[in-house]
């Protein structure tokens, strides 16, 4: 934004005369990187201030002067010596989101500009001589509308982080992303104001960056919080054996607990150490899910080998072979992830579809004697359905063996066949 400064009119420190404030220089009023574009000085006149009550004229001492800086954050008026108060200096700051409006007037002695500032209240400051402050009007109109601008977009993007963080205390992280994105754009919207008004740091982009570390802190929030769901999530999971389902989803929230950490690095975050308690049980997670098919499938192998009913055997080798093959699976399509020898774990699930058609087998085998005494006591319902037991068993050791090429299917497909259609049962038992 243009203006031309007359800063060196500015006064300074260097004990009295005309023109000067009382034990102080305007410098010592400025904010961190606040400048003057324009400075403007009185002797006698003073300033005027108008509100509700009525007017009254602040007049600088007899060896001070009336000030008035015009500079990129506010228009500051300082009265020097006002020994009709303390005896000290008198200021005013008017930010320019304060100002309502700015009026100039330039006459043959002396020219005036005026200030009414929201609350109604007006300042009149003189300067003399036939000086043109319309160049002062501007800057000021101009500085009210960027900072207003600014002002009003800095509103609304507290306004999203204000939602952001009452979504995230209602634990629903998924629509404060939204509002994150929002307050993001508003935010870019401010600075590129901001650049606009004046080149390098200033006021604007401090209380943007203010913002700024509200909203990083908002993101961390955030991140943290899906980080935590998706992290229960894939405990769930991994409880219920879906294993890669479960080093996916805390993947996923490794990244977002990554994210978190990375912009706590940024910002003064007090649960910064919490947080990093919680990647660590996350990461020592990642690494037992690798682990985790293979070491099941393994256990349920062990397990089925220590059963002895054949009912239960059944079961327990159809869990062996299950585990196993899904085992197998992950590996081959994951390896990079999944822990296991591909050819060892082929060798695992046909050794578990061997055993599984072999306790089909011995079922079907038991079905088949209790079918042939039930046929020779006379019972041919019984008979038909021990006979029929075992055809099922058969058929489910013939597609084991088909589907994994061990053993050789024919086999039972044999021995079914070798079962009789019909059931004659003896005759001197059907006659009782």
């Amino acid at each position: 934004m243009g203006g031309s400064s007359n800063a060196e009119r500015t006064v300074s420190r260097d004990g009295g005369g005309a023109g000067y404030l009382e034990d102080a220089a305007l410098e010592d009023y400025f904010e961190g990187t606040e400048a003057p574009a324009y400075v403007l000085t009185n002797e006698k006149k003073g300033i005027k201030h108008e509100d509700g009550d009525g007017e009254r004229t602040v007049t600088p001492g007899s060896e001070y002067s009336a000030v008035a800086a015009v500079t990129d954050e506010r228009v500051l008026l300082v009265v020097g010596g006002n020994h009709e108060g303390s005896g000290r200096n008198r200021s005013v700051s008017l930010p320019y989101t304060e100002i309502r409006s700015v009026e100039t007037k330039t006459g043959m002695l002396k020219s005036r500009v005026t200030l009414t500032a929201r609350t109604s209240d007006r300042y009149t400051f003189w300067q003399g001589g036939r000086e043109d402050l319309d160049p002062v009007g501007e800057y000021v109109e101009q500085a009210i509308s960027y900072w207003v601008t600014v002002d009003r977009r800095l509103e609304k993007a507290r306004e999203h982080v204000s939602t952001v963080e009452s979504n995230l205390e209602d634990g629903d992280p998924a629509t404060a992303e939204t509002a994150i994105s929002r307050s993001e754009e508003l935010l870019e919207e401010a600075r590129q104001v901001a650049a606009d008004f004046r080149e390098g740091e200033h006021a604007m982009h401090r209380r943007i960056a203010q913002l700024e570390t509200r909203l990083s802190l908002a993101r961390i929030r955030t991140h943290w919080t899906r980080a935590r769901h998706l992290a229960a999530g894939a405990e769930a999971a991994r409880t219920d054996g879906d294993y890669l389902e479960a080093y996916e989803t805390y993947d996923r929230s490794l990244s977002l607990y990554e994210r978190a950490m990375d912009l706590s690095k940024d910002v003064e975050y007090h649960e910064a150490d919490d947080m990093a308690a919680e990647v660590a049980g996350v990461e020592k997670a990642i690494t037992e899910v690798g682990g985790a098919p293979l070491r099941s499938a393994t256990e349920a192998c062990e397990r089925a080998v220590e059963v002895a009913d054949p009912d239960a055997a059944v079961d327990a080798w159809r869990r062996a072979l299950e585990e196993s093959h899904e085992t197998l699976a992950l590996v081959l399509r994951h390896g990079n992830v999944f822990d296991g020898d591909p050819e060892a774990l082929r060798f695992q699930v046909e050794w578990a579809a061997q055993k599984l058609a072999a306790a089909h087998g011995e079922r079907a085998e038991q079905a088949v004697d209790r079918a042939e005494s039930a046929r020779k006591d006379g019972n041919a319902a019984a008979a038909d359905a021990a006979y029929d037991e075992a055809r099922e068993h058969y058929d489910r050791a013939r597609r084991v063996a088909a589907e994994f090429r061990s053993p050789d299917p024919e086999e039972y497909e044999r021995a079914r066949d070798e079962l009789p259609d019909d059931v004659a049962v003896e005759a001197s038992e059907a006659a009782v």
